[in-house]
This record gives C-alpha cells, sequence and structure tokens, in this order.
C-alpha cells in the first residue's frame, strides 16, 4: 500500500460549492486565500478597501502635500504627517514616530520612521531623523513609476524623485485607512499583525491574520508532476493525486476565500472538498504548509517558507518510512518580493512569534 486511496479519489471528487464562512462578522477567518501576484493589492487581504474612493485618478500635488489616485490627502507639516481618507478616516504620522488616530487611539514609536502602504496601491515614506532638532526629515508618496517629495530635507518640496528601496518597517493601511497591520512574508504565507485600530473597530477587526498567495503553491504543484516520472507505482499514484489537485485548484483554492480552524490546538484549516491545510512551526524545515486530503496520517505535498521556498511530494514509499520526502523539491516562483522578512530588522522572527500567537488564540478558544 502506498498512499491511501482516499486521497487519490478526494482529488478526483467534484468539489462542493463554495460557502462564504467570512460573512458572518462573528466568524472571522484565520487564513484568506489571495490569487494575485506582486504587489499584492491589500483588498486581497480581506480586510476591507483601506478607505479609498472608487474613482482613480493620478498621484498629483496638492496643498500642502499630494493626493493618491484613490484620493487619499497628504499633508507635510513640521508637526508630523496627515493623512486623510475618503471615508473620513485620519491618520498623524508624527515627528517623534507614533501614529495617531483623531479618535484617541496611537501606536509606535517608529522612531526612523515608516513606510504605509495603501488600499490604491500608493505607498507614503516617512523618514524621521531621531536625533536631529528637526525630526521630520523627509515623505515621499510613490505610485506606479511616478515618485513625489512633498517635504524634503526638514522643509516643504515640490521635488519629482527616483524611485528608491525602502529599509524600514512596512505597514498596510486596512479597513477604512485606520486599521494598520504589519505585513512580513515567509515565502507564499503573508504574516499580518494589527498594530493600531479605532476603539469602535477593534471587535470587528482580527488582532493578526495570514494571507496564502496561491499561485506559487498551484504552480509548484503542476511544475512537480514533471520532475517525478519513476515507473514506482507508489511514486505514480502520487503524482496522479498531485496532478488531479492541479487539475481543480480553482475549487480548492478559491480566491478570496476564507478558512476556519479545523483542529484548535494546531493551526489546520479546513479546504474545499475535503482538503486541509496545515502549518507547522517545528521539525524538518520549519515552519512548513501541508496539504492533506481525507483522513491520511501524511500530508501530500509540505511547502517550506524560507527565502528559497520549495514544494516536497511526501515519500509514498512504505520501505522507507524514516524519509520524509521522495526526490529534490520543487522551488517555487519569487513571490511578495518586497515583503519578505529582512534578517536586518528580524522580521523573521517578528513573524515566527505572530504565528505562534495565533496557535495559542485556538488554544484558549477551545477552553
Amino acid at each position: 500500500m502506498g498512499l491511501p486511496a482516499i486521497v487519490i479519489l478526494a482529488a478526483l471528487l467534484p468539489q462542493k460549492p463554495p460557502t462564504d464562512k467570512a460573512a458572518n462578522p462573528a466568524m472571522q477567518p484565520e487564513v484568506v486565500l489571495a490569487a494575485s501576484g506582486d504587489p499584492v493589492p491589500l483588498a486581497e487581504f480581506g480586510l476591507g478597501d483601506g478607505g479609498i474612493a472608487d474613482e482613480r485618478s493620478d498621484l498629483r500635488w496638492s496643498d500642502d502635500g499630494c493626493t493618491t489616485p484613490g484620493g487619499v490627502r497628504i499633508e507635510c507639516r513640521t508637526v508630523g504627517v496627515k493623512l486623510t481618507f475618503p471615508s473620513g478616516r485620519e491618520l498623524l504620522v508624527a515627528p517623534d514616530g507614533h501614529l495617531h488616530l483623531r479618535s484617541g487611539e496611537f501606536a509606535g514609536p517608529f522612531a526612523s520612521g515608516l513606510e504605509l502602504r495603501l488600499g490604491d496601491g500608493a505607498v507614503v515614506r516617512v523618514a524621521l531623523a531621531p536625533g536631529s532638532r528637526e525630526r521630520l526629515r523627509e515623505v515621499t508618496v510613490l505610485s506606479g513609476e511616478r515618485a513625489l517629495q512633498p517635504w524634503r530635507r526638514g522643509k516643504p518640496s515640490v521635488e519629482v524623485v527616483t524611485r528608491a528601496g525602502w529599509g524600514g518597517v512596512r505597514l498596510c493601511c486596512c479597513g477604512d485607512g485606520g486599521d494598520l497591520f504589519r505585513a512580513i512574508a515567509l515565502g507564499p504565507l503573508v504574516v499580518l499583525d494589527r498594530v493600531l485600530v479605532a476603539g469602535s473597530r477593534e471587535a470587528m477587526v482580527p488582532s493578526q491574520r495570514l494571507v496564502v498567495l496561491t499561485a506559487p503553491l498551484r504552480q509548484s504543484l503542476s511544475t512537480m508532476q514533471r520532475q517525478h516520472r519513476e515507473a514506482d507505482a507508489d511514486v505514480r499514484r502520487a503524482v496522479t493525486a498531485i496532478a488531479a489537485v492541479a487539475d481543480r485548484a480553482d475549487g480548492i483554492f478559491p480566491a478570496g476565500a476564507g478558512l476556519q480552524r479545523s483542529e484548535a490546538d494546531r493551526l489546520r484549516w479546513l479546504l474545499r472538498g475535503g482538503f486541509e491545510l496545515q502549518l507547522d512551526l517545528e521539525g524538518p524545515a520549519a515552519p512548513r504548509l501541508a496539504l492533506f486530503a481525507g483522513n491520511a496520517l501524511r500530508p501530500m505535498v509540505e511547502w517550506t517558507l524560507n527565502a528559497d521556498a520549495a514544494a516536497f511530494l511526501s515519500n509514498p514509499d512504505p520501505e522507507a518510512p524514516d524519509a520524509r520526502w521522495h526526490g529534490n523539491g520543487t522551488r517555487l516562483p519569487r513571490t511578495a518580493v518586497d515583503l519578505q522578512a529582512r534578517s536586518e530588522l528580524e522580521e523573521r522572527v517578528y513573524a515566527l512569534r505572530i504565528l505562534g500567537r495565533l496557535r495559542r488564540a485556538g488554544d484558549s478558544s477551545r477552553r
């Protein structure tokens, strides 16, 4: 016996029609499936549109700053950088690095500044100089290939500059614009940690969320079939099951689906058609994302979540039970490149801490 027959059977069965559990505000999903590539639109996080306007324009100059394509107005003054969203939400980046909502909530400090990603794809970078008399040093607003600098060297500016990289903290403005999450990618998994929310919205905005970028996972399933062409019957059955999942990926990994926990004591979630997705934080090459079918004790495939993320076919050979994987891994295409964990900021450690907190949240909900 190789892989249980139910693995192949489950992969070949028609998929159940999708059900929208995330529509119930009392059942906030822990995981959301996103289909887009780079850059990942904030709307795919399942946390609102970011308070932007439906109509689009171009990034343009306006009084004391500029206005983004989605209508977010950025005003730069010595007292800080104020963002006013079409939703009515206002956010202030103070010179001391704290973030403030008009309703009184605050977060920080981010002493060297931060990058704010908006729902319309624009980016606001605020660079601070902690030891300087003029702490607000530069403000740069980017949209597409265009980059405007309404504040430069501690004073107002109307400079058009060249796009450059950013080495500081990145936050995403979700919800109505005032739900701020730090986003860190581990391969195809984006870990979101809430850092600021208005008190009136706290109950409806999750403390953390995982976003699984399904495009690289699906591509690896297709590539894996071409890498394993052995005549061995167990391997062929395993590859047949993988091929069936790849062919029905739209139903198994529907874009925008919210996943609920299937087991309280570990990070395991229900997919469509009897499949389950599990995240393991310990063991070889952890963290790992695994796909299970039916009641199988071993996963069909596992994805490592390191900088060199790869997919591995679970070992189907009953004569070699100690070997976790069969053959070499299938390298995943690079994704969410701009959000990948950076060692200089210890973002991998930060993201793993958030994942541990999420696992403990499941344990506490069971008590």
